[in-house]
């Protein structure tokens, strides 16, 4: 599967990638926003790649994708992942996205998004998306409130995460 944009394609993640996610998740903002995930070697991103990316891969379903910036044919450069996740505490699928530090601020997180959400509705055939993102997370918040999410109420997926607000989408 690929999805492409004027600017970013959205491709299956590969081992190749570990150093792209070593990179991305060990990110000070990543650990903020998200979730620290103990990756501290490159073995570590490939095994976080098998779980997070390929096992969905395998099990035809909601998964992340690596976005790449379109520079020209050759030149193809990881600068974020998006994509969905099905998360056993929300009804619906979870919209979740994560860029570099140096390409956010750009509107490719909020194309990339908008790209899956298309996806979502004329391919997948979905009727609902969720999101999550830190209530102190204005950046986050203001891409869900361009993509028409709405928030709908505050939740605590676990301890160490604390307080998320929970949005809404409904593609119909």
């Amino acid at each position: 599967m690929k999805l492409n944009t004027k600017r970013l394609l959205l491709r299956k993640a590969t081992l190749n990638d570990a150093g792209f996610i070593f990179k991305l998740l060990n990110q000070d903002s990543f650990k903020k926003n998200i979730a620290d995930k103990n990756i501290k070697t490159n073995k570590d991103a490939e095994h976080y790649i098998e779980t997070a990316f390929l096992t969905p891969y395998k099990l035809d379903t909601f998964s992340p994708y690596i976005v790449c910036l379109k520079s020209n044919d050759k030149d193809i450069r990881q600068i974020g992942v998006c994509g969905l996740y099905k998360r056993p505490a929300l009804q619906y699928p979870d919209l979740g996205y994560a860029f570099l530090d140096e390409f956010t601020g750009l509107g490719y997180a909020s194309e990339a998004a908008r790209c899956v959400i298309d996806y979502s509705l004329n391919t997948l055939g979905l009727k609902y998306l969720c999101a999550l993102t830190d209530p102190e997370n204005r950046a986050s918040i203001n891409l869900l409130k361009k993509c028409k999410f709405n928030l709908e109420t505050q939740v605590i997926l676990n301890e160490e995460q604390g307080v998320s607000n929970l949005y809404q989408l409904s593609l119909k």
